[in-house]
């Protein structure tokens, strides 16, 4: 006869109340009990968060053929996914800011995502915000699909503001400072 894990931790239960279970009796079910989520805070789940950095150890930018613009690119793109997932759902996500690690599958879905929020980002219950992107990790497909499990570690910082195109600065010949318009940025002391 199959017991249940219901069974089990009733079993477990009467074994201490009578005295006669040990620690060790009680440990395997309380380690089959627990399962990663989805979503978790960094720092709840140490062990299965190294097992999940070393299961998707190739990183976002590798995964975007070490091109830095195109992966902060489809990065950007995500968190703006995030945000109007967000508003579809009436959920507020104006002023979080969090130090997020996610955790895709070779076809983009997400595995898991863990997250921190930082000190300057707004007060949130972490509950709805944990609930929220557990549905967000359900329902979204990031849009690269890569040979090998990748992972990314970086900030959110909500509302996502637009990348400014067109500010990169360059030196120039004359020695003054130039944007991608070459304008000057700085007069010469000439």
């Amino acid at each position: 006869m199959r017991l249940t894990k219901v069974s089990l931790f009733l079993f477990f239960c009467c074994q201490l109340y009578w005295g006669s279970a040990t620690a060790e009796s009680i440990q395997p079910v309380l380690e089959d009990s627990l399962d990663l989520p989805v979503v978790f805070i960094i720092g709840e789940h140490e062990a299965e968060f190294n097992s999940l950095s070393l299961e998707h150890e190739t990183l976002l930018l590798t995964a975007c053929n070490d091109d830095m613009d195109f992966a902060y690119d489809k990065w950007l793109a995500m968190l703006k996914e995030m945000e109007a997932y967000s508003n579809i759902k009436n959920f507020d996500l104006k002023g979080v800011k969090m130090w997020i690690n996610i955790f895709w599958e070779k076809d983009g879905t997400i595995s898991n995502i863990a997250y921190y929020l930082k000190p300057q980002s707004r007060n949130i219950d972490t509950r709805y915000l944990t609930a929220f992107l557990t549905q967000f990790a359900r329902e979204h497909r990031f849009s690269l699909v890569y040979d090998e499990k990748y992972s990314h570690y970086g900030t959110a910082n909500f509302p996502v503001l637009p990348r400014r195109l067109g500010a990169g600065v360059s030196p120039v010949s004359s020695g003054s400072l130039q944007n991608v318009d070459n304008k000057q940025l700085v007069k010469d002391r000439n």
